[in-house]
């Protein structure tokens, strides 16, 4: 795996950064009951929202579903990519830890409880939903118009002739409109007294913290497995009997990128291995490095860019491509290119640059013909004597 990094640094004091929403140059960042606000690729910072209240997420589904949980029923939502905030408060005494959206007008907030509570539409009332969970329930998501929420485990003793088993699961929900069910049972381990007695300190085989993640239309599950987290594509975790991929910590994102896998952990560890691996052969062909710092949480906005959320007001932009050997600097003597630099023939016009997601670049020009690019791959499309042409350049 090749990768950039580039450093966004928030203008105010050890911020630890726990939510990030990004849409095209704009970024909506969480700090504790504070959203902070960047409409140039974090370049120039202002403060869009500050709550007395404990806020808890803030999420967003799309550029105009964006919201935000907290205390006594707090429900905050933005269309505006943070410029005005409605109040959708739930009217409860309850704390929201989690909310979720199918779309526009639909969304759901989980409580610390065993509440739902369900809008389908701006205009309507919340709807109180039994989560009827037998477990506490810490994360919620959507996928495919139905929502999924998960979280602890429950213990209990199986006994067969002599023979005892104490045995941990985890279920996942499915909610949808008017129906919820428990989904498929997820084991993590199963321990016979006649080689663990029940006094053997079992705590050390429970899993904790199932977590659900969907990505390229494939479900992934994670545990915390002492201080590791395991990670599966399959329905169920049995750690006794299949190898699993295992991220130090908590997995805070797993993104299935043209069918390579890249989980990251909030230890700042990046592991990447092929889907068809999962479980299989994994322990040889997967790629694992340290980034150097810790992730509270990452979003995807473009196909291969990741923001990730850190401490020290940082946010780090991740750029990931593939290897580039083979790129060549293919301009012509209208632009010529030193290093970061590129110097612009007088008789260009129109000059717009893009990187090689596609994305407009904020051009920074030293003087009105010499422009400096950032590290990585762009494209340059300008006009000259009545023809449009392109160049492609490598800034390393």
């Amino acid at each position: 795996m090749e990768y950039d990094l580039e450093v966004i640094t928030l203008p105010y004091d050890s911020l630890n950064i726990e939510d990030i929403v990004v849409s095209n140059f704009t970024i909506l960042a969480r700090s504790g009951n504070t959203i902070y606000k960047s409409t140039d690729d974090g370049e120039n910072w202002k403060i869009a929202f500050e709550s007395e209240l404990k806020v808890n997420q803030l999420y967003s589904k799309d550029p105009h579903t964006i919201l935000l949980v907290g205390e006594k029923g707090m429900v905050y939502r933005t269309m505006d990519y943070g410029e005005t905030w409605l109040d959708e408060r739930v009217d409860t005494d309850s704390t929201l830890i989690k909310v979720a959206a199918r779309n526009y007008q639909d969304y759901v907030a989980l409580a610390e409880t065993r509440w739902l509570y369900h809008k389908f539409s701006p205009d309507k009332e919340w709807l109180v939903v039994d989560n009827r969970s037998e477990v506490s329930i810490y994360y919620i998501t959507e996928y495919e118009d139905s929502y999924y929420y998960s979280g602890g485990f429950v213990e209990y003793q199986e006994r067969w002739k002599d023979i005892v088993s104490l045995i941990f699961y985890q279920p996942r929900y499915k909610y949808t409109v008017g129906k919820n069910t428990a989904g498929g049972i997820i084991t993590s381990k199963r321990i016979n007294d006649l080689d663990y007695p029940l006094e053997y300190n079992p705590q050390r085989f429970k899993t904790d913290s199932l977590n659900l993640f969907f990505s390229n239309n494939i479900e992934y599950l994670t545990v915390k497995y002492g201080e590791n987290s395991v990670i599966s594509s399959y329905n169920v975790i049995a750690l006794d009997v299949v190898p699993y991929l295992t991220i130090k910590n908590k997995v805070i994102g797993i993104f299935n990128i043209n069918d390579t896998v890249y989980a990251i952990g909030r230890s700042g560890e990046i592991v990447v291995a092929k889907e068809s691996e999962f479980g299989v052969s994994y322990k040889t062909k997967i790629d694992s490095k340290q980034l150097g710092f810790i992730v509270n949480s990452v979003v995807r906005p473009f196909n291969k860019t990741l923001y990730l959320a850190s401490n020290n007001s940082r946010i780090y932009k991740m750029s990931i491509y593939e290897p580039v050997s083979s790129i060549q600097v293919e301009t012509n003597n209208l632009i010529k290119q030193y290093n970061e630099l590129l110097w612009i023939d007088d008789e260009v016009e129109n000059i717009r640059v893009f990187n090689y997601l596609g994305q407009n670049q904020l051009l920074n020009y030293q003087s009105e013909n010499r422009i400096i690019l950032k590290k990585g791959i762009y494209f340059i499309s300008y006009f000259y004597k009545n023809n449009y042409l392109t160049s492609k350049i490598l800034v390393n």
